[in-house]
Protein backbone atom coordinates (compact mmCIF):
# COMPACT_ATOMS: atom_id res chain seq x y z
CA UNK A 1 0.00 0.00 0.00
CA UNK A 2 1.40 3.46 -1.25
CA UNK A 3 2.38 5.89 1.75
CA UNK A 4 0.58 8.34 1.51
CA UNK A 5 3.23 10.51 3.42
CA UNK A 6 5.49 10.40 0.79
CA UNK A 7 4.36 10.91 -2.88
CA UNK A 8 4.91 13.12 -6.03
CA UNK A 9 2.07 15.52 -4.81
CA UNK A 10 4.00 16.02 -1.05
CA UNK A 11 7.43 15.83 -1.53
CA UNK A 12 9.85 15.50 1.09
CA UNK A 13 11.02 19.25 2.66
CA UNK A 14 14.42 20.72 0.86
CA UNK A 15 16.84 22.48 2.89
CA UNK A 16 17.76 26.15 2.76
CA UNK A 17 21.61 26.61 3.67
CA UNK A 18 21.81 30.13 2.76
CA UNK A 19 19.24 30.55 5.73
CA UNK A 20 22.87 29.58 8.00
CA UNK A 21 24.75 32.12 6.68
CA UNK A 22 22.85 34.88 8.26
CA UNK A 23 23.07 33.52 11.68
CA UNK A 24 26.74 32.69 11.58
CA UNK A 25 27.66 36.43 10.60
CA UNK A 26 25.00 37.27 13.17
CA UNK A 27 26.48 35.38 16.06
CA UNK A 28 30.12 35.01 15.25
CA UNK A 29 31.81 37.34 12.79
CA UNK A 30 30.35 40.23 14.35
CA UNK A 31 30.80 39.66 18.05
CA UNK A 32 34.29 39.01 16.59
CA UNK A 33 34.45 42.11 15.24
CA UNK A 34 33.23 44.11 17.58
CA UNK A 35 35.67 42.69 20.65
CA UNK A 36 38.51 43.31 18.12
CA UNK A 37 37.61 46.93 17.54
CA UNK A 38 36.86 47.70 21.00
CA UNK A 39 40.56 46.22 21.86
CA UNK A 40 42.17 48.06 18.89
CA UNK A 41 40.06 51.56 20.57
CA UNK A 42 41.50 50.34 23.94
CA UNK A 43 44.83 49.44 22.80
CA UNK A 44 44.87 53.31 20.95
CA UNK A 45 43.32 55.23 23.66
CA UNK A 46 46.27 53.15 26.26
CA UNK A 47 49.11 54.20 23.47
CA UNK A 48 47.83 57.82 23.31
CA UNK A 49 47.77 58.19 27.31
CA UNK A 50 51.36 56.84 27.47
CA UNK A 51 52.63 58.74 25.00
CA UNK A 52 51.34 61.68 26.20
CA UNK A 53 52.31 61.27 29.75
CA UNK A 54 55.72 60.57 28.37
CA UNK A 55 56.00 63.27 26.23
CA UNK A 56 55.11 65.33 28.96
CA UNK A 57 57.99 63.78 31.13
CA UNK A 58 60.76 64.24 28.92
CA UNK A 59 59.50 67.77 28.56
CA UNK A 60 59.94 68.28 32.17
CA UNK A 61 63.23 66.50 32.40
CA UNK A 62 64.54 68.79 30.09
CA UNK A 63 63.30 72.08 31.22
CA UNK A 64 65.37 70.66 34.44
CA UNK A 65 67.92 69.88 32.70
CA UNK A 66 67.57 73.40 30.98
CA UNK A 67 67.36 75.17 34.53
CA UNK A 68 70.66 73.00 35.81
CA UNK A 69 72.28 73.99 33.39
CA UNK A 70 71.57 77.42 33.92
CA UNK A 71 72.31 77.11 37.51
CA UNK A 72 75.75 75.59 36.61
CA UNK A 73 76.69 78.20 34.15
CA UNK A 74 75.75 81.00 37.17
CA UNK A 75 77.95 79.27 39.77
CA UNK A 76 80.71 78.77 37.58
CA UNK A 77 80.27 82.96 36.91
CA UNK A 78 79.85 83.63 40.39
CA UNK A 79 83.17 81.66 40.93
CA UNK A 80 84.92 82.66 38.64
CA UNK A 81 84.16 86.70 40.01
CA UNK A 82 84.49 85.25 43.53
CA UNK A 83 88.69 84.23 42.33
CA UNK A 84 88.86 87.93 40.75
CA UNK A 85 88.04 89.52 43.93
CA UNK A 86 90.27 87.23 45.98
CA UNK A 87 93.13 87.71 43.52
CA UNK A 88 92.88 91.54 43.70
CA UNK A 89 93.44 91.39 47.52
CA UNK A 90 96.94 92.28 48.43
CA UNK A 91 98.92 89.98 50.19
CA UNK A 92 100.21 92.45 53.29
CA UNK A 93 96.35 92.60 53.80
CA UNK A 94 95.94 89.15 54.41
CA UNK A 95 99.16 89.54 56.17
CA UNK A 96 97.73 91.89 58.66
CA UNK A 97 94.22 89.84 59.05
CA UNK A 98 96.35 86.41 60.19
CA UNK A 99 98.32 89.00 62.71
CA UNK A 100 95.69 90.15 64.66
CA UNK A 101 92.96 87.91 64.34
CA UNK A 102 92.50 84.46 66.26
CA UNK A 103 91.15 81.70 64.41
CA UNK A 104 87.94 80.83 64.50
CA UNK A 105 88.28 76.85 65.39
CA UNK A 106 84.86 76.00 63.89
CA UNK A 107 83.32 76.27 61.12
CA UNK A 108 80.89 79.46 60.80
CA UNK A 109 78.46 79.44 58.12
CA UNK A 110 77.44 83.03 57.97
CA UNK A 111 73.98 82.27 56.66
CA UNK A 112 73.09 80.47 59.92
CA UNK A 113 70.49 81.96 61.48
CA UNK A 114 71.75 82.08 64.81
CA UNK A 115 74.57 84.54 62.93
CA UNK A 116 72.00 87.10 61.39
CA UNK A 117 73.60 90.86 61.58
CA UNK A 118 71.25 92.72 62.90
CA UNK A 119 71.67 96.83 63.05
CA UNK A 120 71.05 100.14 61.38
CA UNK A 121 73.11 99.43 58.37
CA UNK A 122 71.77 95.61 57.81
CA UNK A 123 68.22 95.85 58.64
CA UNK A 124 66.38 93.10 58.31
CA UNK A 125 63.48 93.13 55.30
CA UNK A 126 60.19 93.84 55.89
CA UNK A 127 58.58 90.73 55.18
CA UNK A 128 60.93 89.08 57.53
CA UNK A 129 59.11 86.14 59.72
CA UNK A 130 60.09 84.04 62.93
CA UNK A 131 58.20 81.39 64.79
CA UNK A 132 57.82 82.59 68.33
CA UNK A 133 56.90 80.18 71.40
CA UNK A 134 55.94 81.01 74.84
CA UNK A 135 58.25 81.19 77.61
CA UNK A 136 57.39 79.80 81.13
CA UNK A 137 57.43 83.59 81.83
CA UNK A 138 54.70 84.58 79.10
CA UNK A 139 57.77 86.22 77.05
CA UNK A 140 58.09 85.19 73.19
CA UNK A 141 61.21 84.08 71.68
CA UNK A 142 62.70 81.98 68.52
CA UNK A 143 61.55 78.71 69.64
CA UNK A 144 65.13 77.24 68.61
CA UNK A 145 66.66 79.09 71.69
CA UNK A 146 63.66 78.31 73.96
CA UNK A 147 65.76 75.15 75.52
CA UNK A 148 69.00 77.01 75.72
CA UNK A 149 67.20 80.07 77.02
CA UNK A 150 65.36 77.89 79.63
CA UNK A 151 68.16 75.42 80.92
CA UNK A 152 69.85 79.25 81.49
CA UNK A 153 67.20 80.49 83.69
CA UNK A 154 67.25 77.31 86.02
CA UNK A 155 71.23 76.75 86.13
CA UNK A 156 70.68 80.81 87.66
CA UNK A 157 67.78 79.86 89.71
CA UNK A 158 69.90 76.81 91.27
CA UNK A 159 72.79 79.28 92.27
CA UNK A 160 69.80 81.55 93.96
CA UNK A 161 70.13 83.94 90.98
CA UNK A 162 66.46 84.77 89.37
CA UNK A 163 66.71 86.26 85.70
CA UNK A 164 63.81 87.87 85.03
CA UNK A 165 62.92 88.49 81.01
CA UNK A 166 61.21 92.08 80.61
CA UNK A 167 61.32 92.15 76.61
CA UNK A 168 61.85 89.74 74.28
CA UNK A 169 60.79 89.53 70.62
CA UNK A 170 58.95 92.23 69.22
CA UNK A 171 57.15 93.10 66.23
CA UNK A 172 57.23 96.39 63.63
CA UNK A 173 54.54 97.93 65.05
CA UNK A 174 55.67 98.10 68.73
CA UNK A 175 59.26 99.01 67.95
CA UNK A 176 57.42 102.16 66.94
CA UNK A 177 55.45 102.42 69.67
CA UNK A 178 58.42 102.55 71.85
CA UNK A 179 60.50 104.91 69.37
CA UNK A 180 57.73 107.20 69.22
CA UNK A 181 57.27 107.04 73.37
CA UNK A 182 60.76 107.89 73.48
CA UNK A 183 60.65 110.53 70.90
CA UNK A 184 58.12 112.60 72.64
CA UNK A 185 59.63 112.25 76.02
CA UNK A 186 62.84 113.45 75.04
CA UNK A 187 60.63 116.24 73.43
CA UNK A 188 59.10 117.09 76.24
CA UNK A 189 62.29 117.93 78.47
CA UNK A 190 62.94 120.53 75.92
CA UNK A 191 64.89 118.39 72.99
CA UNK A 192 63.87 119.58 69.43
CA UNK A 193 61.81 116.44 67.15
CA UNK A 194 65.89 115.87 65.52
CA UNK A 195 67.61 116.40 68.75
CA UNK A 196 65.32 113.73 69.92
CA UNK A 197 65.36 110.98 67.52
CA UNK A 198 69.08 110.96 67.53
CA UNK A 199 68.93 110.48 71.54
CA UNK A 200 66.34 108.08 70.79
CA UNK A 201 68.41 106.00 68.57
CA UNK A 202 71.15 105.16 70.80
CA UNK A 203 69.42 103.15 72.87
CA UNK A 204 66.30 102.13 70.93
CA UNK A 205 67.36 100.85 67.45
CA UNK A 206 65.48 101.82 64.25
CA UNK A 207 61.96 99.90 63.47
CA UNK A 208 63.65 96.89 61.03
CA UNK A 209 66.52 97.35 62.52
CA UNK A 210 66.28 95.70 66.00
CA UNK A 211 67.27 92.39 67.28
CA UNK A 212 64.53 91.60 69.04
CA UNK A 213 62.47 91.51 65.64
CA UNK A 214 64.48 87.98 65.47
CA UNK A 215 63.16 86.32 68.31
CA UNK A 216 67.09 86.29 69.45
CA UNK A 217 67.22 89.08 71.58
CA UNK A 218 66.14 89.32 75.37
CA UNK A 219 66.15 92.16 77.78
CA UNK A 220 66.90 90.22 81.34
CA UNK A 221 66.91 92.15 84.71
CA UNK A 222 66.62 91.61 88.47
CA UNK A 223 63.24 91.49 89.93
CA UNK A 224 64.90 93.43 92.50
CA UNK A 225 65.88 96.02 90.34
CA UNK A 226 64.09 95.98 86.87
CA UNK A 227 65.18 99.96 85.65
CA UNK A 228 67.61 99.59 82.79
CA UNK A 229 70.29 101.78 83.39
CA UNK A 230 73.79 101.52 84.52
CA UNK A 231 72.97 100.20 87.88
CA UNK A 232 71.28 97.11 86.79
CA UNK A 233 75.09 95.60 85.97
CA UNK A 234 75.87 95.66 89.24
CA UNK A 235 72.89 93.66 90.44
CA UNK A 236 72.74 89.46 90.89
CA UNK A 237 71.41 88.74 87.49
CA UNK A 238 73.76 90.82 85.59
CA UNK A 239 76.86 89.25 87.62
CA UNK A 240 75.83 86.17 86.91
CA UNK A 241 74.99 86.28 83.27
CA UNK A 242 78.44 88.00 82.74
CA UNK A 243 79.87 84.81 84.00
CA UNK A 244 77.26 82.20 82.36
CA UNK A 245 75.47 83.49 79.80
CA UNK A 246 78.22 82.34 77.20
CA UNK A 247 77.52 78.74 78.41
CA UNK A 248 73.99 78.21 77.03
CA UNK A 249 74.70 80.66 73.88
CA UNK A 250 74.24 83.83 75.04
CA UNK A 251 76.28 87.01 74.14
CA UNK A 252 75.96 90.20 75.95
CA UNK A 253 75.57 92.18 72.80
CA UNK A 254 76.09 95.81 73.55
CA UNK A 255 79.26 95.75 75.84
CA UNK A 256 80.74 99.17 77.23
CA UNK A 257 83.93 99.04 75.08
CA UNK A 258 82.07 98.32 71.61
CA UNK A 259 79.94 101.35 71.64
CA UNK A 260 81.61 102.69 68.28
CA UNK A 261 80.84 99.08 66.33
CA UNK A 262 77.63 98.49 67.68
CA UNK A 263 76.42 101.93 67.65
CA UNK A 264 73.64 101.22 70.76
CA UNK A 265 74.86 102.61 74.26
CA UNK A 266 75.89 99.83 76.07
CA UNK A 267 72.98 97.61 78.03
CA UNK A 268 74.06 95.20 80.65
CA UNK A 269 70.64 93.62 80.16
CA UNK A 270 70.47 93.03 76.66
CA UNK A 271 71.72 89.41 75.55
CA UNK A 272 71.80 87.93 72.16
CA UNK A 273 71.60 84.12 71.05
CA UNK A 274 74.46 83.11 68.96
CA UNK A 275 75.23 79.19 69.68
CA UNK A 276 77.66 78.17 72.30
CA UNK A 277 80.59 78.14 69.96
CA UNK A 278 80.18 81.38 68.55
CA UNK A 279 79.26 82.75 72.54
CA UNK A 280 82.11 81.01 74.07
CA UNK A 281 84.77 81.95 71.53
CA UNK A 282 83.29 85.60 71.36
CA UNK A 283 83.73 86.12 75.82
CA UNK A 284 87.00 84.66 75.54
CA UNK A 285 88.42 86.85 72.81
CA UNK A 286 86.20 90.37 73.97
CA UNK A 287 84.43 90.35 70.61
CA UNK A 288 80.98 91.80 69.52
CA UNK A 289 78.75 90.25 67.10
CA UNK A 290 80.08 93.00 64.12
CA UNK A 291 83.70 92.07 64.92
CA UNK A 292 82.88 88.26 64.77
CA UNK A 293 80.93 88.48 61.66
CA UNK A 294 84.36 90.51 60.19
CA UNK A 295 86.71 88.21 61.69
CA UNK A 296 84.48 85.37 59.97
CA UNK A 297 84.47 87.24 56.75
CA UNK A 298 88.35 87.23 56.65
CA UNK A 299 88.85 84.08 57.61
CA UNK A 300 86.87 82.84 54.98
CA UNK A 301 88.65 84.84 52.44
CA UNK A 302 91.90 83.87 53.05
CA UNK A 303 91.02 80.20 53.31
CA UNK A 304 89.38 80.65 49.94
CA UNK A 305 92.49 82.31 48.79
CA UNK A 306 95.09 79.74 50.05
CA UNK A 307 93.29 77.12 48.23
CA UNK A 308 93.26 79.12 45.05
CA UNK A 309 96.86 79.61 45.56
CA UNK A 310 97.55 75.70 45.96
CA UNK A 311 95.66 74.93 43.05
CA UNK A 312 97.45 77.36 41.01
CA UNK A 313 101.04 75.73 42.36
CA UNK A 314 99.19 72.16 41.29
CA UNK A 315 98.49 73.26 38.24
CA UNK A 316 101.67 74.77 37.58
Amino acid sequence: MPNSDFNESNPAPSVDNTQKKPRFYQYVLIPLGTVFLIAAAAGGIYYYNNYSSLSLSCAAWQEKYNSSEEQLAALSSENETLKATLASIPDFVIDEWTDVSPEIPFTVDLSDWKYILVNETNPLSEDFEVEVVKTKNGQYVDKRIKEDLENMIEAAKEDDVTLLLCSSYRNYAKQDRLMDESIRDYTRKGYTYQEAFFETKRTIALTGASEHHTGLALDIVDPSYQSLDDAQAKTDASLWLAENAADYGFILRYPKDKVDLTGIDYESWHYRYVGKDAALFMKEHNLCLEEFIELAQKQDILSQKQEASQKQNYEE
